[in-house]
């Protein structure tokens, strides 16, 4: 067992607190922890991951070519690994992503 600080893991790139792969020393699964204020638009892409989207807190609408879907408090949405969709904050929003590897590739 290992305990982690999650607000230790920001990474600027993504916006996000990321424990993966250089924290758990296996490149099997993540966590992804994000904060969203209202208006804030972001892109969610797998990119050869599978990953389930949990939101926490606050109300926003996923896009995947033009139809929107409104998400809000603890929903879940499962994404696949060839998604792209565009996240959007209506409210403030906190959400958890767990993802996992499904085929070998490096980041």
């Amino acid at each position: 067992m290992k305990i982690f600080n999650i607000r230790d893991f920001y990474q600027k790139k993504y916006q996000e607190y990321i424990v993966g792969s250089s924290e758990i020393g296996k490149h099997s699964v993540y966590l992804v922890y994000g904060e969203v204020v209202t208006g804030e638009v972001r892109t969610m892409a797998p990119g050869g991951h599978d990953e389930i989207l949990f939101l926490l807190s606050g109300k926003a609408t996923l896009e995947d070519g033009g139809m929107k879907t409104p998400i809000q408090e603890e929903q879940a949405v499962y994404l696949g690994s060839d998604e792209i969709l565009t996240f959007t904050a209506l409210t403030e929003c906190r959400y958890v992503i767990a993802g996992t590897h499904t085929t070998p590739h490096e980041h």
